[in-house]
C-alpha cells in the first residue's frame, strides 16, 4: 500500500507561516530561532523514512527506524506527540521556543491528518488511524497549502522589511 502523507516543503512552509505569524502578533521578527525551530520540528515526525527531507540528513537513524516499526507508526502518531511535546517544554522549563517546537511537530500531524492515510491514535494499535482523507501528496491541495503558505510568508516578509 503506498503511503501518503503531505510534501516535506508543505510541512515547513506551513510551521513558518503559522510560527512567522505568531510572531507578527506579538510584535517581534519573524526572522528567529523560535520560528526556523518550528519549521525543524515541522519536518520531525518523518525522521522515520530515509528518502523525507529531514531523514536524508541523519539517514542511519532514519534506517533505523523505518526498519524497526516502519514509516507513519510510532512519530507519526498522536500519543507519541502528546509523550515528547510535554518532554520538550517541561525539560526547557516552558521556553518559549520549546512552545515552537510543539507547534512545529503537532503542525505536521494536523496536516498529515487530512491525508487518505491519516494520522495514528496510538502507536501500541495496529487499526487506530484517524484523520479527515482529503488530500493527496502532490495534489492540488497539498500544492494549495504549500502556495497559500509562501503567500503568507512573503507578505508577512515584506510587511516587516
Amino acid at each position: 500500500m503506498e503511503v501518503m502523507s503531505m510534501r516535506g516543503y508543505t510541512h515547513l512552509a506551513f510551521a513558518l507561516a503559522v510560527a512567522s505569524s505568531i510572531e507578527t502578533l506579538q510584535h517581534r521578527n519573524i526572522i528567529t530561532l523560535p520560528v526556523a525551530v518550528a519549521g525543524i520540528s515541522a519536518l520531525m515526525p518523518d525522521i522515520d523514512h530515509p528518502d523525507s527531507m529531514i531523514g536524508r540528513k541523519v539517514k542511519p537513524v532514519s534506517w533505523f527506524i523505518n526498519k524497526l516499526p516502519g514509516h507513519r507508526t510510532i512519530t507519526h502518531s498522536l500519543d507519541f506527540a502528546v509523550g515528547l511535546c510535554p518532554v520538550v517544554l517541561l525539560s526547557s522549563n516552558f521556553s518559549y521556543w520549546a512552545w515552537m517546537f510543539a507547534l512545529g511537530y503537532v503542525s505536521h500531524l494536523l496536516l498529515d491528518s487530512l491525508t487518505l492515510n491519516g494520522i495514528k491514535l496510538s502507536i501500541f494499535r495496529q487499526d487506530s488511524t484517524i484523520g479527515f482523507r482529503l488530500v493527496r501528496t502532490g495534489g492540488v491541495v497539498d500544492t494549495a497549502i504549500f502556495i497559500a503558505c509562501l503567500l503568507i510568508l512573503s507578505f508577512l516578509i515584506t510587511k516587516h522589511a
